[in-house]
């Protein structure tokens, strides 16, 4: 008998389990600043300026001084230890979401899935604001959907768009869309947490950004307006077609070979509430990357968590719970073996290009060497590359 011997649930455990393996996978592979916006980052805190090009993201980068100040460390390892704590974070909330939904295993390996994510595990690992979506995403649908607390989702949208504006202009559609279920007193409190959240940050922003209440909404639409290339601009071109192909490769950077039973899901069970509402969530972001503009893969960091629920309530609707097991052991696989295992390929062909800027460079190895050359330059890498080949072959015949 092992009559007073201390227990561990299983739940802990799985908590256990889980943040020790997110925070082992992205200490494994922990950037200096190169991507994107990083060195901006860097600068605004270092400055005092805490704002980059709109929309600003002044809340990230406020978070980023706090930390830089309280700790030890340099801006960089501060933000480093900001982001990943918000990536695993996220992991365990997901998992708290998931343990709502579906049974013990299932909501283990889903939440497995999620932790071994490439966007969720490459956000966490470059100084951007990307990694602040893993958690809000997961935290957002816990709240709001699960605990049926719409006051305090409110104010945890208003602190997410704080992180990421455009992210939280796209999931305001939800948010009304969630709002239909609540009453008219419920929705007041929302409407006040939220505009308390918006005050923390969108006064400072304002105020940086010269001062008109209007400012971050102005200058971020002129800055859209600059890059855009999708057909949705209304001039299509074949940039049209390569923004479209770069938002295909997001979404199977955000769930892997699981991104075809996203829309199974999203086509099958329509009627299911759950799915409907992740549906409501993804749309709109999804329609403007595809059809106007998306930069980065990391602009679907906050579609992971939603599609994957998605994917969750397929998975159940078939019944199988070795199918289950297998095909989430399969996908945390797969993304492992990508993270990694993958490596630039020779810039020879086109293909060849392609994979290495919109696949290759989300990769652990990219993430250790600073890897992250645009699809421009790997194609001027590869038609230098093909005049080299023909001079040789030009000489050698010449030679003969």
């Amino acid at each position: 008998m092992n009559v007073g011997r201390p227990t561990i649930s299983a739940p802990l455990l799985h908590v256990v389990v889980l943040a020790v393996f997110a925070l082992a996978l992205r200490c494994s592979s922990v950037s200096l600043p190169y991507f994107a916006d990083s060195f901006r980052h860097v600068n605004a805190i270092a400055d005092g300026s805490l704002i980059i090009q709109p929309p600003g993201y002044f809340l990230f980068n406020l978070t980023g001084f706090i930390a830089s100040r309280l700790l030890p460390l340099s801006i960089t390892h501060a933000l480093d230890v900001i982001n990943i704590s918000f990536g695993v974070s996220g992991v365990l909330v997901f998992y708290a979401l998931c343990r709502r939904l579906f049974d013990s295993q299932p909501a283990l390996l889903l939440s497995l899935v999620y932790a071994c994510s490439p966007l969720t595990w490459f956000a966490s690992d470059v100084q951007c604001t990307y990694a602040s979506m893993t958690l809000f995403a997961p935290l957002l649908l816990f709240l709001l959907k699960g605990k049926k607390n719409f006051v305090l989702g409110c104010f945890v949208w208003a602190l997410m768009t704080g992180f990421r504006p455009s992210d939280g202009f796209f999931v305001f559609p939800w948010m009304l869309y969630e709002a239909i279920e609540v009453t008219w007193s419920t929705r007041l409190k929302g409407s006040l947490f939220a505009a308390a959240g918006f005050l923390l940050w969108w006064i400072p922003t304002a105020q940086r950004f010269g001062g008109t209440i209007l400012a971050p909404i102005t200058s971020s639409r002129g800055q859209a307006a600059r890059v855009a290339k999708g057909v949705l601009t209304g001039h299509p071109s074949f940039y049209s077609l390569v923004n479209f192909l770069r938002g295909c490769t997001g979404m199977t950077l955000a769930w892997g070979i699981l991104t075809p039973l996203v829309v199974i899901a999203i086509l099958w069970l329509w009627r299911d509430g759950w799915v409907r509402s992740v549906t409501v969530w993804m749309a709109p972001g999804i329609i403007f990357f595809l059809g106007y503009f998306v930069s980065d893969a990391t602009y679907f960091s906050y579609c992971v968590a939603p599609g994957l629920i998605a994917v969750g309530f397929l998975l159940v609707k078939l019944g199988r719970q070795r199918l289950q097991a297998g095909i989430y052991s399969l996908a945390i696989v797969c993304s492992l073996l990508f993270m990694f295992g993958a490596r630039p390929i020779a810039p020879k062909t086109k293909p060849g290009a392609l994979v290495d800027a919109y696949f290759v460079s989300f990769s652990a190895w990219a993430l250790r060497h600073q890897y992250g050359p645009t699809l421009l330059e790997l194609m001027g890498a590869c038609g230098q590359s093909a005049g080299r080949d023909a001079c040789g072959e030009s000489g050698s015949i010449s030679g003969e």
